[in-house]
């Protein structure tokens, strides 16, 4: 089965709550590769990049129709930059597209879960 997540984030709301709880925000939202990439951007492109990030993991607990937590899921990226996510609590393929400009961030998840080996007819 293929089940869809979208969400939208504004940067203002990534920033100001990384301006109100710093580091402790960032720890129980993102994974270390996650922070280390965002805060590579300048100014407030880091915060852009965490916002497009916090939008795809909405987005993915979206599709699969139940909490997860959102360091269990991680958005990095290939060689060429095109992004992908992982996570360790969902067995199925997951694609992403994620946009993002200084004020918004978007992200659309499609997840086709494995579904286990059909029952013998008897």
């Amino acid at each position: 089965m293929i089940r869809v997540g979208i969400d939208a984030v504004e940067v203002s709301r990534i920033r100001n709550l990384c301006q109100r709880y710093g580091e402790h925000f960032l720890r129980r939202l993102f994974t270390p590769n996650e922070i280390a990439y965002a805060r590579a951007a300048r100014g407030a492109r880091c915060f852009e990049r965490l916002s497009a990030r916090f939008a795809v993991k909405e987005a993915l607990v979206k599709a699969a129709g139940r909490s997860l937590p959102f360091t269990a899921i991680e958005v990095g990226q290939t060689p060429s930059g095109r992004p992908i996510v992982s996570c360790s609590l969902i067995e199925g393929n997951i694609d992403i597209s994620l946009s993002h400009t200084k004020n918004m961030a978007f992200a659309c998840v499609l997840l086709e879960e494995a579904t286990s080996s059909p029952r013998p007819v008897q």
